[in-house]
Formats: structure tokens, C-alpha cells, sequence
């Protein structure tokens, strides 16, 4: 078995075409049914932000059915050439996925480098999986390794410090255009991690008036009251913009929710700085157009980022990252050999279990408490007997020639037809 990664981001595809494979919460569970459906994937999780689309799976087939398989069905799912999304996916295989997993979950192939929020969505892209039947214990392995490495990097370094999340770099964009934020009138669509933390940080900049509105009952309500905030629905979006300042939109909808006819009607001309975190985008392009209006999405925000210096601490962090890889290849390797060690401990088990019952037969004036400790005996011996060379069969699985030292033990002691290798 072969984890493999198929992979999509601001790095290398437009956001153009980002925005097409952007796999909205609502879509996650049908999209990993249909990749979980494809002949020789065993295993797999979707991890889809506002810069990225990934999908990582455990397969027992070539790797290049692999890729063209999956995009093939992300492209029909959105109406993209499959040759573009080959063209400009990466393939990362074994090691070379993990460690670029490990890479993600530590912020530094964002767009803002070590920002937080793509913690919050590798844990949703697991829960979805794990709720929808598509991960065992490869997966989850693989994304909880990933987690321990981001941990480690937040923890043991200042990388998270360091950097800037996309929510904190459309405010400083925003404070710069109107002048400060401190006594705005502000409206926040979107009650997500990216919503939520846009209306943290409104309030921590000090505006006046804050609206927090969502398409979900109650989730408003729930989060306006952290910031102190007004609820809204998001039907009652437009007619706030009346008297708003500053919108900032992070839905996760499919199609934009903010169009140009509703700022037209209720704008009114007034100037009104609006920025779109959603992915695909939650604010119509023909927004930006209109008289008074700034609009800044996350095209614009990526040009921004990428000015920026590179954080100190990138170099401990990649440090941490290839301990936490390493770590995370033993481990794996070490478990292939777990199948072949069990066997071994159930066959000597079975024979011993066998000759007891012949002892038993044989010497039929034995007390219980002696036949007790004759097994007992048997067992504890046994299990010394065998403890060095199970410690030993799991550290040649980490070596080079691990399948061949376990397809040497299964042979050697009859053991069927017990896979040596992933």
C-alpha cells in the first residue's frame, strides 16, 4: 500500500481554476464517495481552502491510475479540463507526501506563511472523511503525524507570530485604504474559522458597529455574542451596506452571494471597502466596478503576501518537519511488520495451546492450580522466546531490505499468505 498526494495550489494554478475545484463543505461527502469509488483507492481525505485543493489517499495501484482517476472526477465535477488539472497538479508519493502534508499543516505553504487557520481545516477535512467512511488507520495516520508536526513547529518556534493570515492581511489593507478601522461600521458574512476570526479582529481593531450575519440559523447569534455584535441574516446582508464601511464575505458558498445589483441598490454610491475571503468567491467581480466601492479578493491578496519577507523561524521549522517525516516513515515501515509478527505469536500459541491439551490428557491427576501454572510457565517462556525477534523483525522493516527480511520470517515458519510489504 502507497499514500499518495495529488495536489493543487496558489503555487502553481490560477485562482481561476482554483475557484472551479474548490470543494465547498456542503459537496465534501458526495466528492470523497465518488474518489472512494475508484478501483485501487483504499483510503482517501479531500483537503480543499481558499488556496488549495489535495486529495491524499492509500492505494494499491499505480500511481498514475492514481492521478488520472482523480482528475478525472474532480473535472467532471466542476467542468475542468482533465489535462489541465494533470498539467498543473503535483503527484508527491510516500515520503514526498507526507512531507509536503507536514509542510501545509505548518503554514508554510500558504499564502500567508505560518498562519493558523489551515489547522481548523485539515481537522474539518478529517472529520469529513472519517464521518463519510473514506479514512482507516493510513489515513488517519498520516493527518494526525501532520498535526503532531504543526503542533511541534507552533509550539517550539515563533513561526505562527511570524506570519500573517489571510484575514489579518485584508484588514491591514482595509485600515489602510479607509484611513483606520477604529469606529467603522463593519458587517461580516460568514460565521466559519475565517469568518470568525475576521470578526475577532474587527473588534480588536476597534470598529464601531459589527454586524456578523450567516446562512445558518443560530450561527450568527452565537457568534456575535464573542464580539460583542449585532446577528444578522444573510438576507439582511444588502440592506446594511447602507451604512457599512467595510464587508467582509468568507461563506464557502458555490456561487457568489453578494452580487452587484444588491450594493448598487443599497450602496448607493457611498464609499465601501469590501473584501472576499471565500474560495470560490462569495462577491460578484462586477462589484469592484461600481462607483465608491474597493473590492479586494484573495487574487489580490496573494500579489500582497508574496512581497512580504520570508519568516526567521522557516528554516527550525523544515527542521521540525523532517524529524516529524522521518518519525512517521519508521513508524510506518514498523507496522508492516505487525501482521507477519502476529501470525508468528498465533501459530506458537496454537502449538503450544495444542501440547498443554496433550499434557492434560496424559496426566489427568493434575490439579487445576497446576495445570494453571503449567501454562502459565509455557506462555512466559514463550513470550521471552519470541520478544527479541518481533523487536528485531520491526526494526528491519525500517531498513532498506525490510520486505525481504519479512518475506524471509513468513517463509521460514509457514506463515501463509501474509503481505511483507506495503
Amino acid at each position: 500500500m502507497t499514500i499518495v498526494g495529488l495536489s493543487l495550489s496558489h503555487r502553481v494554478a490560477p485562482v481561476e481554476l482554483l475557484e472551479k475545484l474548490a470543494v465547498p463543505a456542503a459537496q465534501r461527502g458526495g466528492v470523497l464517495a465518488g474518489l472512494f469509488a475508484v478501483p485501487g483507492i483504499d483510503e482517501v481525505v479531500v483537503l480543499s481552502t481558499c488556496n488549495r485543493v489535495e486529495v491524499y489517499a492509500e492505494t494499491h495501484g499505480p500511481v498514475d491510475q492514481f492521478a488520472q482517476a482523480v482528475a478525472e472526477h474532480l473535472a467532471a465535477q466542476r467542468q475542468v479540463e482533465v489535462g489541465e488539472v494533470l498539467r498543473l497538479g503535483t503527484v508527491r508519493v510516500g515520503d514526498a507526501a507526507a512531507e509536503h502534508l507536514f509542510s501545509v499543516a505548518c503554514g508554510l505553504d500558504s499564502m500567508a506563511v505560518g498562519e493558523e487557520q489551515i489547522v481548523a481545516q485539515l481537522k474539518a477535512a478529517a472529520r469529513a472523511a472519517a464521518a463519510a467512511g473514506t479514512t482507516g488507520p493510513a489515513i488517519t495516520g498520516l493527518i494526525d503525524a501532520a498535526l503532531r508536526a504543526s503542533k511541534r513547529a507552533r509550539t517550539q518556534t515563533s513561526i505562527s507570530t511570524e506570519g500573517i493570515s489571510l484575514a489579518r492581511a485584508g484588514l491591514e489593507v482595509a485600515a489602510a485604504h479607509l484611513g483606520g478601522l477604529e469606529g467603522r461600521d463593519a458587517v461580516v458574512l460568514g460565521t466559519g474559522a475565517m469568518g470568525k476570526l475576521a470578526a475577532r479582529l474587527l473588534r480588536e481593531a476597534g470598529v464601531g458597529r459589527l454586524a456578523v450575519a450567516s446562512r445558518r440559523d443560530g450561527r450568527a447569534a452565537e457568534v456575535a455574542a464573542t464580539v460583542d455584535g449585532l446577528s444578522l441574516s444573510a438576507e439582511a446582508v444588502p440592506a446594511r451596506l447602507a451604512e457599512a464601511d467595510i464587508l467582509i464575505t468568507a461563506t464557502g458558498a458555490v456561487v457568489p452571494v453578494v452580487t452587484a445589483d444588491q450594493v448598487r441598490a443599497h450602496a448607493s454610491g457611498r464609499p465601501l471597502f469590501v473584501l472576499d475571503l471565500g474560495m470560490p468567491p462569495d462577491v460578484d467581480p462586477a462589484v469592484g466596478d461600481l462607483a465608491g466601492i474597493t473590492l479586494v479578493d484573495l487574487t489580490t491578496l496573494g500579489r500582497l503576501l508574496a512581497d512580504r519577507e520570508v519568516p526567521e523561524q522557516v528554516p527550525q521549522v523544515r527542521a521540525i518537519i523532517a524529524a516529524e517525516v522521518a518519525a512517521y516513515v519508521e513508524r510506518r515501515e514498523q507496522a508492516t511488520a505487525a501482521p507477519v509478527v502476529a501470525a508468528l505469536h498465533a501459530q506458537i500459541r496454537q502449538f503450544a495451546d495444542a501440547e498443554l491439551v496433550r499434557l492434560n490428557d496424559r496426566l489427568p491427576d493434575l490439579t487445576e492450580q497446576q495445570r494453571a501454572e503449567t501454562a502459565a510457565a509455557v506462555h512466559r517462556i514463550l513470550r521471552k522466546v519470541l520478544h527479541r525477534p518481533s523487536v528485531r523483525a520491526k526494526e528491519f522493516a525500517s531498513g532498506p531490505d525490510g520486505p525481504a527480511y519479512l518475506d524471509a520470517l513468513r517463509q521460514l515458519f509457514d506463515l501463509g499468505d501474509i503481505p511483507a510489504s506495503r
